[in-house]
């Protein structure tokens, strides 16, 4: 790098090519994908979105997905939150991650349809369809993913994770 007159570092080319290449790989790839989130329905937001392009996730049991629980998502949030004494963070004040609205998208192997499981939480929000393109928009899915309301991801359940 070189120093100019008032102090400013400038790249040069091989420099430039380096610093691309490097931030290349954190592009949005454009492709659907597959992970879990948290639904805050006072503000409208997903939050705690970890998510993987879908053709970069194995078929387990006929069902793409990230391979993370939110089980350990949480907690390791929650014990970041404390550290940092961030009282202020969902994470600090909700011990239990199973009492917020949250969901898993699946991509469907046999019929190759994306699918987001939720609790029948999402029958109580006032506008279904806001919640729908932000997902649409979050993980990049085509507009008829499929919603399926399962009993584990309704609020204060978490069955499945402990039958691991």
């Amino acid at each position: 790098m070189a120093i100019d007159s008032n102090g400013f570092n400038h790249t040069n080319d091989q420099e430039h090519k380096d610093i691309c290449s490097t931030m290349i790989n954190f592009m949005d790839s454009g492709s659907p994908q597959v992970g879990i989130f948290w639904y805050d329905t006072k503000a409208q937001t997903l939050f705690g979105i970890e998510k993987i392009d879908s053709d970069k996730s194995p078929f387990i049991n006929g069902k793409a997905t990230i391979g993370k629980l939110p089980k350990t998502y949480w907690q390791k949030q929650h014990h970041r939150a404390v550290r940092e004494n961030n009282t202020e963070s969902i994470f600090y004040k909700e011990h239990n991650y199973t009492m917020i609205p949250r969901g898993r998208i699946f991509l469907d192997e046999a019929t190759g349809r994306y699918q987001v499981y939720v609790g029948h939480w999402l029958e109580q929000l006032p506008d279904i369809k806001s919640f729908r393109y932000l997902l649409e928009d979050e993980f990049n899915l085509p507009e008829d993913f499929d919603f399926v309301i399962d009993i584990h991801w309704d609020l204060g359940h978490g069955w499945s994770e402990e039958l691991v």
